[in-house]
């Protein structure tokens, strides 16, 4: 697997590590250069008198990037780095235009009543991203992915989730498990229909639910290349996911940016929004 480079977004705060962690392991796999991006959140433009403070800021920041990509180094990745300072979703944006980056690497942090600043830039950037995460990302030792979950619904997103799942499988000779989870309001709203429509016989609904389902999931197998079969689940899908991916010892789930039941404009639905919050292990969102 051969991409354009990786962009990993630090904070030199405690997860920079085991984001250089990650931005490590998919930089080896995928043959690709990794740029460590700091950004110096300035919403308005600073007082002349703060600058040479500033400066002096930037000099610590610069040896610190250095220090890690001496880190990289040592491991055989080649990289680069880059300190911008300015508002932080368009400096993000001018990077990403800049380095032309295949796959972003960022952690996450959530607050209570406001959305932090992992979780707008997720929302607003159009790209597959590593959002690392999760107690999996936080185990000792370097990074291992040996166990994929793609979690898929049956939309153009899930489908590119799906080819990007298994040729990372490929890439880290990990196990790749696919589950379709089909939800309990779909099932709901469907069950409605068929009892308007004088049906009774609930196997016979469960019995032609599964059928629709393992139909369309065969397809997308067969047409991302893999020969083992999926996993049809119900209920709600992030809990399913969240949980499938705890108790089975997953290190990644992949899934896309947005489904079937959302508004072309969004770029990030509920579930995979619901999903970054709970997941016990890192999160690839392919848009």
């Amino acid at each position: 697997m051969k991409a354009h480079g990786i962009l990993a977004a630090i904070d030199l705060g405690a997860d920079t590590e085991k984001i250089v962690s990650y931005a490590s392991c998919f930089a080896a796999g995928s043959k690709a250069p990794v740029t460590l991006l700091y950004v110096i959140d300035f919403l308005l433009t600073p007082p002349a008198y703060l600058m040479p403070y500033i400066a002096e800021e930037q000099k610590r920041d610069e040896a610190e990037l250095h220090r890690w990509q001496a880190v990289l180094g040592k491991q055989g990745i080649f990289s680069g780095s880059r300190i911008m300072m300015g508002r932080l979703h368009e400096s993000f944006v001018k990077a990403i235009e800049e380095f032309l980056p295949g796959l972003l690497v960022i952690g996450y942090q959530t607050h209570a009543f406001r959305p932090s600043s992992s979780e707008r830039l997720i929302k607003s950037l159009e790209m597959p991203m590593l959002v690392v995460r999760g107690k999996r990302a936080d185990l000792p030792g370097p990074v291992s992915i040996r166990k994929i979950l793609c979690a898929v619904d049956f939309s153009d997103n899930a489908q590119k989730a799906l080819a990007m799942a298994s040729e990372y499988a490929r890439v880290f000779s990990a196990d790749l498990h696919v589950v379709h989870c089909i939800p309990s309001h779909t099932i709901k709203s469907r069950w409605a229909i068929w009892e308007a429509a004088g049906k009774i016989d609930e196997e016979q609904f469960d019995m032609q639910m599964q059928a629709e389902a393992e139909t369309e999931l065969s397809g997308m197998l067969r047409k991302a290349g893999i020969q083992h079969p999926g996993e049809l689940l119900q209920g709600n899908p992030a809990e399913t996911i969240c949980s499938l991916a705890g108790e089975g010892g997953y290190d990644l789930v992949v899934m896309g940016a947005r489904g079937l039941s959302y508004m072309q404009g969004l770029l990030i639905g509920s579930t995979t929004e619901s999903v970054l919050r709970s997941s016990p292990c890192p999160v690839l969102i392919v848009h």
